[in-house]
């Protein structure tokens, strides 16, 4: 009995002192990896060509392959991690093999340091299945890893659009330049009535308020145009209700959604499928400065940036532009100062509790055109794309840095972003 406690008091011992061992080994006082996030017109227009693809080839039961370059995917990686964890990441592609890079920072109120990850993927007969992970400088045992991949199917399996998505996939080849996945959809989401993932009960409670407010200041307009002057204050001082006990920015971001599918002219039910039973809006052309453009550029901007962030919304306005250039209205610097306004704005929205309460309160009173749009008449427009580059030369020239700063300059000057 002795020897039985001695050993017991020997093992409550030495399991601390163990643990603080590998946190040792795996936390490290400096990130391996340090990358700026970068997203150009052009990473944006290999996502949405992606989508629109396999949007049309997606035939339900048939095998489809998806290719995703080395380089996208990298940028993808870095740009999630960051997002989400704020650190940074790298993915490089060899042949049959994936190596995959993570550093992220641990909360400074419990310690300083960083996580550095290494993982290592080998391609399989079917998908691709963990080789090694490196914590630091602590080598992760292969039953850890294989416990931490059983119970992230275990919690992928509980949401089933996550689920469908895994299970649809059937085959992934890694070569240094692409990641090819073969996959075969059975069109698993239309049994499923709960909406996206995303959007929990809470969330759809707040924009279903939101959109049912909207759709009586619709029904209740005289006119098919309306200002978004005339939307915003009435949806903000509600959310200013319901921000005294409750969250300011989760109230802004849902008004910024339900806002942005009205002046887009987009349902609801295309986000959460139960929308197509909530009240119906009336059809209207909503504008600034009596241009449902600009209208249209400010609130999608506020609203990918209030759910987002800015990276993100800037590099999808500039897409559109340079599309707009190529074969569509023209590049115009004031449906850039158009995007850069509504950034700001969905910036503001969301930057603290504080921040949102405050903008609650200036918008609740009143809003003329020139509080959400700076001055844009002297800014050149409809360009085509050879004349943009003959005035400008491209994005990254002295004449185009300039235009942008003033555009900037007019932006922070609007009363509301003070």
């Amino acid at each position: 009995m002795r020897r039985f406690l001695q050993l017991l008091a020997i093992c409550l011992f030495a399991t601390p002192v163990l643990l603080i061992a590998l946190l040792f080994q795996a936390i490290e006082a400096q990130p391996r990896i340090v990358r700026q996030v970068t997203l150009s017109p052009q990473h944006i227009a290999h996502a949405k060509q992606l989508i629109d693809t396999h949007l049309h080839q997606a035939n339900p039961g048939v095998l489809t392959t998806a290719s995703i370059l080395s380089k996208d995917a990298d940028i993808a990686t870095n740009y999630l991690v960051n997002r989400f964890g704020n650190g940074s990441a790298q993915v490089v592609f060899s042949d049959q093999h994936a190596l995959i890079r993570l550093c992220l920072p641990i909360p400074t109120n419990l310690i300083n340091g960083y996580l550095n990850f290494e993982i290592t993927l080998m391609q399989m007969a079917g998908l691709p299945q963990l080789q090694a992970v490196h914590v630091g400088n602590l080598i992760l045992p292969d039953f850890i890893t294989r416990l931490f991949v059983s119970q992230l199917i275990k919690w992928a399996q509980r949401n089933y659009e996550l689920y469908a998505i895994a299970d649809a996939i059937k085959l992934v080849r890694i070569t240094p330049d692409k990641v090819n996945i073969v996959y075969r959809w059975e069109n698993k989401f239309s049994q499923n009535k709960q909406g996206i993932p995303l959007i929990d009960k809470q969330e759809r409670a707040r924009l279903f308020r939101y959109h049912t407010l909207l759709t009586r200041i619709s029904k209740q307009s005289n006119t098919r145009t309306i200002s978004l002057t005339k939307i915003l204050p009435p949806l903000m001082q509600l959310a200013s209700s319901h921000s005294i006990k409750g969250n300011a920015v989760l109230e802004n971001r849902a008004v910024l959604l339900v806002t942005a599918f009205h002046v887009l002219g987009m349902p609801l039910k295309l986000l959460i499928p139960e929308a197509a039973n909530w009240p119906r809006a009336n059809n209207q052309i909503v504008t600034i400065d009596e241009r449902d453009d600009f209208a249209k550029h400010f609130i999608l901007s506020a609203a990918i940036t209030a759910y987002t962030d800015t990276i993100l919304s800037d590099a999808i306005g500039l897409y559109k532009e340079l599309e707009d250039s190529r074969s569509g209205s023209g590049f115009s610097f004031n449906d850039i100062a158009a995007d850069r306004a509504g950034t700001r704005f969905g910036e503001k929205a969301v930057a603290s509790q504080a921040t949102a309460r405050h903008l609650q309160q200036v918008i609740a009173p009143g809003l003329d055109d020139a509080d959400l749009m700076p001055p844009w008449s002297d800014l050149p427009e409809s360009m085509s794309e050879a004349e943009f580059k003959q005035r400008y030369g491209g994005l990254n020239t002295p004449a185009y840095q300039k235009m942008m700063q003033d555009i900037e300059k007019r932006v922070s000057a609007l009363p509301i972003l003070r």
